[in-house]
């Protein structure tokens, strides 16, 4: 069991990067896990012969090892149910990222939208239907970059929301499930 949860601890420590804050809070309640195993472990190691000591709290132990074992799985189980309203989330943010580029707008990282395109310049003897025309479709652009924030701070909004309901559910299995 320690090892496992050792392995576990070691592998959510080196991706909890890529997965936000869900992956940080898998990781602390990982080492959380490990840290009562080996508490456990400590206690009652392998080789230790049978004695009375062993006979009567091994009722304790078992018990003990079962929650640990309970929060394992009720992690697992938000790990997966996480992952899959958070793929689709993710998917089609990067379609819609993808869509904004194709169109010749930006997304920097702070989630603003800029109009990127690049306008040839008209001469001062440029036809004027041409000057009306320009300031027609600088105006659809202003006006289709205001949706474009407006829908990616909607899907912005419902995939920090996502992670951060997902977040306090991973971090909450420490007092819930293991402390009764």
């Amino acid at each position: 069991m320690l090892a496992l949860l050792r392995a576990r601890r070691d592998q959510a420590a080196e991706l909890s990067h890529h997965a936000g804050e869900v992956g940080v809070a898998v990781h602390e309640v990982l080492a959380e896990l490990t840290r009562r195993a080996q508490v456990i472990a400590d206690q009652y190691p392998e080789e230790e012969a049978v004695n009375p000591r062993l006979i009567v709290e091994m009722p304790v132990v078992v018990e003990a090892l079962s929650a640990l074992v309970d929060t394992l799985m009720a992690l697992d189980n938000l790990i997966t149910e996480w992952a899959d309203i958070v793929g689709p989330r993710r998917e089609v943010m990067i379609k819609f990222l993808d869509r904004l580029q194709s169109e010749g707008f930006e997304v920097a990282n702070d989630w603003e939208i800029t109009d990127a395109h690049t306008w040839p310049a008209l001469g001062a003897d440029a036809d004027p239907e041409l000057l009306v025309q320009r300031q027609a479709e600088k105006a659809m652009r202003t006006e289709r970059a205001t949706a474009y924030r407006e829908r990616i701070t909607r899907i912005v909004t419902a995939f920090e929301e996502t992670q951060t309901q997902y977040t306090e559910q991973v971090r909450n299995l420490i007092p819930t499930v293991l402390d009764g």
